[in-house]
This record gives structure tokens, C-alpha cells and sequence, in this order.
């Protein structure tokens, strides 16, 4: 507790010790307690209560460890209340008291990190308490040189648990993990001595064992206590073999640390060895180092190291083996593997194997190779190995492709895969991409990566795929590797591809490079790039100006009958305010939006809008007949040469272009004049309701007047039309509805004259439509009627000549 601490934090601590109250008879002073605490608590952490909570935490912590036997530790789950504790939390708070020991905040780390619990706040003081025989708390002594016992005081916050099964749980979890470190921990000496004294056994020699191998085998466990292993278990195995199969059984109470038995540890089971097992456990070879199948519960979550001893007897058989798990230490994977035991002269053999001269470019890219190596697959690999996986790195020459080294561990519990891939193309979601492919190629139950990123163009990942052992699985790596190549193919690599089969060479180069990495990641998610080439063509054809418009009605899902409406803008998006009006007019119900903003190359900022849109009246549309058409008429309307209304409906309920609803529409307007009394609003339904009917009005209207038909053509096309009308009425059923079909028919029948097919100066249809009508034919025209009447309609103008009447709007 030695030591001074910032002036900032200890203000925060006074705060909380002001409000520390002791109870009667406490045995140590609450504010005392408070001061070591908190003491090497952060000030951030500091401020994320408030000082009365952070002395009731501290109150509440002390009177749970207020009582607790030496080597037995008391360890709580709860979620504070106010009522009961003085204070409460948002989070779940773990507690825990116990002798002090190596390993304990980063193997409580590791129990919460396996239950998926992330820490909001740690609080990890070591004091030094005194407590009688009974465990009571005598007192607490605020620097290291009393005579009390190091201990201690873990207060966790992680997110709320409200089961309180789970709290269980976690609590059982914890203890087994404070069991682990205790056995871990007083067993080290021993474990360690017995790697020492087997040190001096195997230089005292060993039958079949070359003399060069015992003494690399000596240097590496003597260098394996010298600090670089963390050893936690040690056990005896003896070999009791059979001509079928072995077995590998443990030899009683020789078990240490880990794998230590006893009450509410598991009694170890023979292992049953067949095949390659058999074979490997029979090799006549001195160390085993591998990785053991379980995960540490002590200092890291990573899976033990392995280091196994065999033992020979005087004949050369193998008759068991000595066993030792741990971590190797951090400094153990930063070393130059030239200076550790065992690796130094595998590493010489594999320079001396490969033949290199080390002044050369392949010489010192293969030392590169070598020093960068992953430990662990130095050790575990044998010399033909490393020849084989380093020549293969060598010879990459940073060239940006996939390469795969996959290593099948001789007890066939894992493979271990060294992947060189593009550096600039790995990322999170490439890399959750290749773990799916290697546990789907290795028939995998689980893996552990790690990644190295440096100055080379390639990353390099370093995966352990763990298998079942019961299964024969071969590593086709060429397929893996094609595999991860196409996963690592970006959606612009792909929409390259598209735009190369599909288009001539120069069209989709220079759509290639406008649109380079010009789409957002949400567009690249939604959108297949196959897909895609419609909207690169219909932004780079949009016109210079902030008002061009594009689109495009796309295929959306065939059972539901959603379309995509695809608008291209430059600048800003088009504003939904102004087009909803619009495609309701075409009985377009919108279901969703999703805007994209893109940025191609030359600099310019275009907008793409999908807009998913379904008929109101349950029609499923086709766009590949139906596209070109609704385009055409959403222009008319949207550019002003069309009014937007009801009779819009009619383009996709009745199959008609915009012109053929212009003319319903004029129709519908001359019709207001004679006075008939229906709304417009009223007629557009009516026509709606019957599209087949307002269909076939449109093509009656069109066969008489069309100036290419001839007369046979006209005429029969005339009395078809007029048979399926006269056929259609009689299944109307609405007086009104009859009254209003057959005013339009008449209207139609009676008109002598159009411009309809009449075209301007630009070889385009004239704005305005006008017919010349016979009077006499005409049921709803009030009398007088004159001889002929001619009217004239356009979306700015309308009237009729020869005749007094109403002008809705303008004049002529």
C-alpha cells in the first residue's frame, strides 16, 4: 500500500470516506477501509457512482469478508438494493475475499469473459488483514510490513443478471476457478522441481536416445523453469501396450497443480490409443510439445500448452510419459527463436535443409520467415514441416494472393493453418468469412485465430481448427484456397466482373473506373452486382443539372407483389414529399425507402433512391412489360405534360400508355361541361372499377381515328371492341356506373374528328388534344345543340368552340 497517489483521486476517495459509516463493534474502521479500497481505483472509475453508493459498496463488502477461514474464500453474486445494502446498481456485482495469489484478477477475467460477461468496473485492493483461529477480522494494517495476511478483495460490475439461478451459476464457476489457481499456485514448486530433476535424468542418459537430442531436451526444460513456462499440472502416464491397442494410464496420486485428484475433481480415465495414436505414442523420440485440448482456467483463456516427457526403458521401449501443462510466458513469443532451446536447431536444420546463402534475398526473407514464425508451430512441428510451409512463404514474394499451410496435429485433435491473404482486403467481416470456410472444410468444432498485420503486403492469420479426432478429415487446400479467394472478392471486384461480361469492353471499363468504390457499404449489401449495371447506366446517362431525373421499375418479390421504383437524381435526392401524390395517382402504395448517396470518380455526388412499392389494388405488375410504359406516364405527369390523377390508375390497371388516359381524361373534362352530374374525382373511380371496359374505350377511340389502319382492319377492330363493351355493361350492376361508361362511349362514338395523331415540328405528338364532335349524338349534351361542336384539352388549358359553355380553367 506503499506509495503516493494522485491528488485528483485522493480527493475522490476523502469524498467517499466522509460518508463511511462504521457499525457498532466493526472491526476495522470503515474510513480507514475505505482509504485502502479504493486506492488504486482510477478517477474516471471513481465518478461513475456517487460517493454515498461507493461507501455503501465498500461497507457492504466489508462486512461479507468479515468472517472467512484462511484458504477457504467467500465469494457473492448479487444485484445491490437499496433497502438491503444501502445502495443499488444497474449492474450485477461480484464479490470475492481470499488469500492473495498470483493469477487471480486475470483468471476472474477469464470466468467472465466465458459466461459472456463483459467488466464495467473492477476493484482488486490486496490488504493486509488479521484474523483469529475462528477467521473473525481482527484488523487491518494500512502498509506492507505488518504481520497480517496479503488478501484479496475482488469487487466486479458486469451487466445486470436478473435470473438468480444464473448468479448461482457464476458464483460455482468462480470458486471452481479460485480452486484452480490455489491448486496451480502451492503446487508450482513441486511441479517445477520435478521438470528440474527430470532435467538431470535425461542427461544422465537415455537408451535410444541420441546424445544430441538429450541435451537439447535438457537445455529446453531447464529452460522451460528458467521462467518461461507458467507451469499448472504435472501427472504420470505409464504405456500398456496390447498388438491391437494401447492404453496411456494415469498413474495414481502422481497427479500435481491441475491435474491434481481429489474431492470434486474428476478421476482421470485411460486413454485408449489406435492407429497413428499408437504409432506416435510407440515413436521412439524424447519431448512431446503440442496443445492440449482443454482451455487454461488460470491466467489466460487460451488452450494449454502440452509438454510430455516420454519415458524409455532400458531396451528403448516406451513405457509412459511424464506430463506438463501450462502457458508458455509472453516473453516466450517475442524471443528470437535462436535463443530458445529446442527451436534454435530446428531453426538451423531448416536453413541448412533449404540451402540458402543468408546475404541473399531468399536467405534473409527466410530468416524474416523464421523469426516471425508462430512459436507454438515451431515447437510443434517437425523439421520436414517447417521446410515445407517457410520455402512456401519465401516463395510468395509478397505477391497479393491467398496461400494456405495447413498442418493436421499428429494426434489428429486440430489443424493448425497459417493463411496468407491481401492485406488491403482483410478485414472483420473477411475474416468471419474464412473461419465459416475452414470449419465447413475441416469438419471444425471450434478455432481460435490470430492475426499479424505489418509493412507486408500480406496479413497473415494463424488459426487452430479444432476437429474430433474420431474423424478422417484431408485438408484439400487448393479448394480452400479458391474458396477464400472468392470470399475475399469485394462487391467492386465482382460488379467488374459483371460489367465485363455483359457490356462491350469500352462501355464497361469507363463504368468500371467512374464508378470505383463510388457506392456506400448499404447499397453494396443490398444490391448483387449483377444487379447493379442497370443503375451504373442510369447514372452516368443522367443530364448535368440539378433537376435530371432517372428511372427505373425493378422486379421485387414475386409472391408478395413488391416492385422496386429506382430514382436517379443529380446533387440531392428527389424530396418524397413531391412524388408521393404522384404514384398514388398510379394506385402505388410505398412500403419503404432507402436512399444511397454516390461518389464517382470525376468528383460529382449523384443520388440513387429505391423506393418499394406495391399495387393497392393487388395487381401483380411485371416490369418487363409493364416498366417501360409506367415510366413513360410518370414522366408525362411528373415533367407537367400529364396531370397528375386518377386517371393514372388506368396505365397500370388497364394496360394503357399515357396518351390513351389523356384521352379518358379530355373526355372526362368535355363531359363535366355538358353539366352530367359526377365529379371527376367520381369518374376516375368508375373507369378504375372497370379497367376492361376503360381499356377498350381507349382502343375504340384509337381504331377509329389511327391513320395507319385500313378500313377492313378499322371496321373489325371497331365491332370487336364494341361486342366486348356491350358484353362488359351488362355485368355492371351500378345505374350510375352504366350511365358514366356509356356517356364516355358515346362521346367517343361521336367524335369526327382528332389531332391525336397529329405531331409538331419536333416530330412529337402536339401538347394538346381536340376533337370535333356531332352534337346529335350526344345524350348528354343540353338542347340547343349546334351542328357541330370541336373541343380542346391540354394540362394548362381547356374549352370548346362553337358553343357557350363553362371554361374550367383558361380559355382558348
Amino acid at each position: 500500500m506503499s506509495g503516493t497517489i494522485p491528488a485528483a483521486r485522493q480527493h475522490l476517495i476523502d469524498e467517499i470516506a466522509k460518508l463511511a459509516r462504521s457499525g457498532r463493534g466493526a472491526p476495522v474502521p470503515l474510513r480507514d477501509f475505505v482509504q485502502a479500497y479504493y486506492r488504486g481505483v482510477g478517477e474516471d472509475d471513481l465518478r461513475l457512482r456517487g460517493p454515498a453508493d461507493f461507501a455503501a459498496a465498500a461497507a457492504g463488502h466489508l462486512g461479507f469478508g468479515a468472517a472467512r477461514k484462511v484458504g477457504e474464500p467467500r465469494v457473492r453474486v448479487f444485484n445491490p438494493e437499496l433497502a438491503r445494502d444501502g445502495w443499488e446498481s444497474p449492474h450485477t456485482i461480484v464479490e470475492v475475499v481470499t488469500d492473495d495469489m498470483p493469477f487471480l484478477v486475470d483468471s476472474l477475467s477469464v470466468v467472465l469473459g466465458d459466461s459472456r460477461l463483459s467488466i464495467q468496473l473492477m476493484i482488486h485492493p490486496v490488504l493486509q488483514m488479521v484474523r483469529d483461529g475462528r477467521g473473525k477480522l481482527l484488523r487491518m494494517f494500512d502498509d506492507d510490513r505488518g504481520t497480517g495476511v496479503a488478501e484479496s478483495w475482488q469487487h466486479v460490475a458486469v451487466p445486470r443478471i436478473a435470473d438468480p439461478a444464473r448468479h448461482e451459476t457464476l458464483r460455482r464457476n468462480i470458486l471452481r476457478m479460485l480452486d484452480d489457481v490455489r491448486l496451480a499456485v502451492s503446487d508450482w514448486p513441486a511441479i517445477r522441481k520435478r521438470a528440474l530433476d527430470l532435467a538431470k535424468a535425461v542427461d544422465g542418459g537415455v537408451p535410444a536416445i541420441p546424445r544430441r537430442e538429450e541435451k537439447e531436451a535438457v537445455e529446453f526444460i531447464e529452460w522451460l523453469a528458467d521462467n518461461h513456462f507458467t507451469f499448472l499440472g504435472y501427472r504420470e502416464y505409464k504405456l500398456e501396450r496390447s498388438r491391437k491397442m494401447d492404453r496411456l494410464v494415469p498413474v495414481p496420486r502422481s497427479g500435481l497443480g491441475l491435474l491434481r485428484t481429489g474431492p470434486g475433481r474428476p478421476q482421470p480415465q485411460p486413454t485408449l490409443l489406435t492407429g497413428e495414436l499408437q504409432r506416435k505414442a510407440r515413436e521412439t523420440s524424447l519431448l512431446v510439445v503440442t496443445k492440449a485440448n482443454s482451455i487454461s482456467t488460470v491466467h489466460r483463456a487460451t488452450y494449454l500448452d502440452y509438454v510430455g516427457v516420454k519415458t524409455i526403458d532400458k531396451s528403448g521401449r516406451v513405457i509412459g510419459e511424464q506430463r506438463f501443462i501450462g502457458l508458455f510466458t509472453s516473453n516466450t513469443y517475442s524471443t528470437s527463436p535462436r535463443d530458445i532451446p529446442l527451436l534454435r536447431h530446428k531453426v538451423q536444420r531448416v536453413v541448412d535443409h533449404i540451402g540458402v546463402s543468408p546475404t541473399s534475398h531468399d536467405g534473409k526473407a527466410l530468416m524474416h520467415v523464421l523469426e516471425t514464425y508462430p512459436r507454438d508451430e515451431l515447437f510443434q512441428s517437425t523439421v520436414p514441416e517447417i521446410v515445407r510451409t517457410t520455402r512456401g512463404i519465401v516463395n510468395l514474394y509478397e505477391r497479393q494472393r491467398v496461400r494456405l499451410f495447413a498442418r493436421r496435429d499428429p494426434y489428429q485433435r486440430f489443424f493448425s493453418c497459417l493463411l496468407y491473404v491481401p492485406r488491403d482486403r482483410y478485414n472483420t467481416q473477411v475474416r468471419e468469412r474464412i473461419e465459416r470456410i475452414l470449419l465447413e472444410e475441416l469438419a471444425g468444432v471450434a478455432l481460435e485465430s490470430q492475426v499479424q498485420i505489418s509493412e507486408s503486403a500480406l496479413a497473415r492469420l494463424h488459426i487452430l481448427v479444432r476437429t474430433d479426432p474420431a474423424r478422417d478429415v484431408t485438408a484439400e487446400v487448393e479448394r480452400i484456397e479458391r474458396r477464400i479467394t472468392d470470399a475475399m472478392r469485394t462487391w467492386t471486384d465482382q460488379l467488374r466482373d459483371e460489367l465485363n461480361a455483359k457490356l462491350p469492353a469500352a462501355t464497361a471499363e469507363h463504368l468500371a473506373v467512374l464508378f470505383d468504390d463510388a457506392f456506400p457499404v448499404a447499397y453494396e449489401d443490398d444490391v448483387l452486382p449483377a444487379a447493379a449495371i442497370g443503375d451504373l447506366q442510369e447514372l452516368a446517362a443522367l443530364a448535368a443539372g440539378p433537376t435530371a431525373l432517372g428511372m427505373e421499375l425493378q422486379p421485387g418479390d414475386p409472391v408478395s407483389g413488391t416492385l422496386h421504383l429506382r430514382l436517379y437524381r443529380r446533387s440531392e435526392p428527389v424530396a418524397m414529399s413531391d412524388i408521393l401524390p404522384l404514384l398514388e395517382n398510379f394506385d402505388l402504395r410505398i412500403l419503404n425507402e432507402r436512399p444511397y448517396r454516390v461518389e464517382p470518380t470525376d468528383g460529382s455526388t449523384l443520388w440513387l433512391q429505391d423506393i418499394e412499392v406495391k399495387h393497392a389494388g393487388g395487381r401483380i405488375l411485371d416490369p418487363k412489360q409493364e416498366g417501360r410504359r409506367f415510366e413513360e406516364a410518370f414522366f408525362a405527369a411528373y415533367n407537367g405534360k400529364a396531370e397528375s390523377d386518377g386517371f393514372n390508375r388506368l396505365v397500370l390497371a388497364a394496360g394503357l400508355d399515357w396518351r390513351q388516359a389523356m384521352i379518358l381524361r379530355a373526355i372526362c373534362r368535355y363531359l363535366l361541361q355538358t353539366g352530367i352530374p359526377f365529379s371527376q374525382r367520381y369518374m376516375e373511380a368508375v373507369l378504375a372499377r372497370n379497367p376492361s371496359i376503360a381499356a377498350r374505350l381507349a382502343w375504340t377511340f384509337e381504331s377509329r381515328f389511327d391513320p395507319e389502319l385500313k378500313a377492313a382492319t378499322r371496321s373489325s377492330q371497331i365491332r370487336a371492341f364494341a361486342e366486348d363493351i356491350d358484353d362488359a355493361l351488362e355485368k355492371v350492376t351500378s345505374p350510375d356506373d352504366d350511365r358514366i361508361l356509356r356517356s364516355f362511349r358515346a362521346v367517343i362514338m361521336a367524335t369526327l374528328r382528332t389531332n391525336h395523331y397529329q405531331v409538331g415540328a419536333d416530330g412529337k405528338p402536339k401538347p394538346y388534344l381536340s376533337f370535333k364532335f356531332d352534337p346529335k349524338l350526344l345524350p348528354e349534351l343540353p338542347k340547343p345543340r349546334p351542328m357541330f361542336e370541336i373541343w380542346v384539352y391540354s394540362p394548362r388549358v381547356e374549352g370548346v368552340h362553337l358553343r357557350m359553355g363553362k371554361v374550367a380553367r383558361g380559355g382558348l
